[in-house]
């Protein structure tokens, strides 16, 4: 299970290859990184697909 820290870090690996990313997964991962820099954890839901797209991307 990934830690809050691990989040940040797999959102900023996304946003480092923002061109391999679908207009759709561009705008996920901006809301994922306003969502953690809140403080605010992520759902089930949005970390399996934030490790989706981070496996796909790096």
């Amino acid at each position: 299970m990934s830690t809050h820290e691990d989040h940040i870090l797999m959102v900023e690996d996304c946003i480092k290859r923002e061109s391999k990313l679908t207009d759709w997964e561009r705008g996920f991962i901006d809301s994922l990184s306003h969502q953690l820099a809140g403080g605010r954890p992520l759902t089930d839901k949005q970390a399996a697909t934030l490790d989706e797209i981070w496996e796909r991307v790096t």
